[in-house]
């Protein structure tokens, strides 16, 4: 295990310290499927500045679609022209992410929550992590995000809610 260059400040990491967190992140999250370094999980604690989490933190995301028109062209039959889509996100008490390779990483305390730069908790098949941490700072277990959609249809209508309700589910133990 490599230890950070310098020392860190509570605003900055330096490239190298990225380098050496994104290096421990691939071998805990890919070098065993059962099981992690236990001096990985406490490099990365050490290193990654915590952030103050907020008590409550709600992410959104709506989409909608504009209007759709069907017809008949000549030579082709019926044909559908969708409207274009729009999204919208948007979240309340998010804490300070880090970007170390291709990791977005948050230090909560009691955990460590992980996400893959292009994943988020509204992706089609989100890619999270939370390495976890006893009372005593002892690196216990690794979780994958595994989120659970609800979708309520308004009848009559085109209008769809749904409803995006995070778990995380067992993956690794600690060595």
């Amino acid at each position: 295990m490599t230890e950070p260059a310098n020392s860190l400040s509570p605003n900055a990491l330096s490239i190298d310290d990225r380098f050496v967190i994104a290096a421990a992140l691939d071998r805990i999250l890919y070098d065993d499927p059962d099981q992690f370094a236990a001096e990985d999980a406490r490099l990365l604690r050490r290193m990654i500045p915590r952030t103050r989490t907020a008590w409550l933190r709600l992410g959104f995301r709506a989409e909608s679609q504009g209007p759709s028109m069907t017809g008949r062209a000549a030579g082709v039959g019926d044909v559908k022209m969708d409207g274009d889509k729009k999204v919208t996100e948007g979240g309340v008490g998010e804490s300070a992410v880090w970007r170390c390779g291709q990791y977005k990483i948050s230090n909560h305390g009691d955990d460590l929550e992980i996400w893959q730069v292009m994943s988020d908790e509204f992706a089609e098949e989100p890619k999270g992590a939370r390495l976890e941490f006893g009372p005593t700072g002892t690196p216990e277990r690794l979780t994958f995000f595994q989120p659970k959609d609800l979708e309520l249809r308004i009848p009559f209508t085109g209008i769809a809610v749904g409803l995006r309700l995070g778990g995380w589910q067992p993956w690794k133990k600690a060595a």
